[in-house]
């Protein structure tokens, strides 16, 4: 009898187990937790301020050429050369060439001048700083009159100046500069472009 009844028992008990594992947990929960899901707006910030300094140089070349003519056979020879340049700053875009040739200085020679004047744009911009986090580098870009927009530069992070020298008949374009912040996240920001660049 006692087996009998221990056997009962524990059926009875693996029954319940089984029964109890089967059926879905319930649980209640009494406390709430408010989630904050506003995403908070940054902004980069261009730099401060940006200074120009720019000037022009006329580059002038003198090329002289004496050549002798050989009266019977008519050939040419190079008797004397030489080419000389100078530079002087300027006030204005020059750009010219002249050929002058006159006689001797020996019978049978000619000699020939020719005089070159080249304009060359030196410009140097710098810019203050930009404040913001996670700054990456700066990127300098001249904006040109016909709408196009010309990289003049892009720096390091701790690099604040750039500078460039080229024709000076880029001047026809009446360029303007800009300086944007890079961000190691992807966002940018501009400053206002610059008075037109001059002499």
């Amino acid at each position: 009898m006692t087996a009998i009844r221990r056997t009962l028992i524990l059926i009875g008990l693996t029954v319940a187990v089984i029964v109890g594992a089967s059926l879905p947990a319930f649980a209640a929960f009494s406390d709430v937790v408010a989630v904050n899901t506003t995403v908070a707006t940054g902004t980069v910030a261009a730099p401060a301020s940006v200074t120009v300094n720019d000037s022009c140089t006329t580059a002038t070349t003198v090329v002289r050429r004496t050549v002798y003519t050989n009266p019977g056979t008519g050939e040419q020879i190079q008797m004397a050369y030489s080419s000389i340049t100078t530079y002087a700053t300027s006030t204005s875009n020059v750009q010219s060439s002249t050929t002058t040739t006159v006689p001797g200085p020996n019978p049978g020679e000619t000699t020939t001048t020719t005089t070159t004047k080249n304009t060359s744009l030196s410009v140097t911009a710098t810019w203050t700083a930009s404040g913001s986090r996670g700054v990456s580098g700066y990127l300098a870009n001249a904006h040109l009159n016909d709408g196009s927009v010309v990289v003049m530069a892009q720096t390091a992070a701790n690099v604040l100046t750039t500078s460039a020298t080229v024709d000076a008949d880029y001047l026809f374009y009446q360029p303007r500069l800009s300086v944007t912040t890079l961000t190691t996240y992807g966002w940018t920001a501009t400053t206002p472009q610059t008075a037109v660049i001059s002499c």
